[in-house]
C-alpha cells in the first residue's frame, strides 16, 4: 500500500511539472539589441574644451527594457522577449558619447562628471519605437538635444529631432538597425550645429 501510494505521488509529482513546462514561462530565450554607432562624418576644429554627456532623460512610458511597438495611436504594446540591452535613455546617452569621441571636437568627453567641464550635451527621449501600420514598418524616435555651457541655463543650442525610419520587416533587429540609422542622422545634424557654435 505505502509503496503505490509512493508510485502515485511521485507519477502526479511529474504531471506537476510536465505541465508547468508546457503551460508555464517560454523556454524560448530574450534577445537583446542596441542602438549602435554608425559612421558619420563631422568637420570641426579641436578644442581644449571638456564635455560631459549628462545621462538622457525619457518618457516614463519608454522607461523600460522592452522593446516597444504600436500598431495604431492608441496603442502601446511590448515586446516579451525581445529587449533592449539597457535602458533606453542610458543607451542613447552611450552612444551620443561615442559620436562625440570620434568628432575629436572636444580633449575629453565625460559620461560622467570628471572635474569641471566646459560644455554639457543634454537629451531626453520622447518615443523610441516599431511603428506597425497596415504592410508598413518604420522605426520611430523622437529626441530633444541641448548644448550648453556649464553653470547657464540658455543653450547655445538646442533641436528637437522626430522622424520615422523605414524598416526591412517587421522584427526587433530591423527596428534598431533602422533606429540606429535615425539616430545617426541626428548625431551628425547636432554635431555641425555643436562645431558652429562651441
Amino acid at each position: 500500500m505505502f509503496k503505490a501510494n509512493r508510485l502515485l505521488a511521485v507519477a502526479a509529482l511529474l504531471s506537476v511539472f510536465t505541465l508547468t513546462g508546457c503551460l508555464g514561462g517560454s523556454t524560448e530565450p530574450s534577445r537583446y539589441y542596441t542602438v549602435s554607432a554608425e559612421s558619420i562624418s563631422v568637420a570641426g576644429a579641436t578644442s581644449d574644451a571638456r564635455i560631459h554627456v549628462k545621462k538622457f532623460t525619457i518618457d516614463p512610458a519608454y522607461q523600460r527594457t522592452n522593446i516597444v511597438y504600436r500598431e495604431s495611436p492608441y496603442d502601446f504594446m511590448f515586446y516579451d522577449l525581445d529587449l533592449w540591452a539597457t535602458r533606453p535613455e542610458q543607451m542613447l546617452t552611450q552612444v551620443a558619447g561615442e559620436y562625440l569621441i570620434k568628432s575629436n571636437m572636444f580633449k575629453s568627453v565625460d559620461l560622467k562628471p570628471m572635474g569641471k567641464p566646459d560644455f554639457e550635451l543634454l537629451g531626453n527621449v520622447d518615443a523610441i519605437e516599431e511603428i506597425d501600420e497596415g504592410s508598413s514598418q518604420e522605426a520611430h524616435l523622437a529626441v530633444q538635444l541641448t548644448f550648453r555651457k556649464v553653470g547657464e541655463d540658455a543653450p547655445l543650442w538646442e533641436k528637437r529631432y522626430d522622424e520615422r525610419q523605414s524598416m526591412s520587416k517587421r522584427d526587433a533587429h530591423s527596428a534598431a538597425e533602422a533606429l540606429s540609422k535615425l539616430y545617426a542622422k541626428y548625431m551628425q545634424d547636432a554635431l555641425e550645429n555643436i562645431a558652429r557654435v562651441k
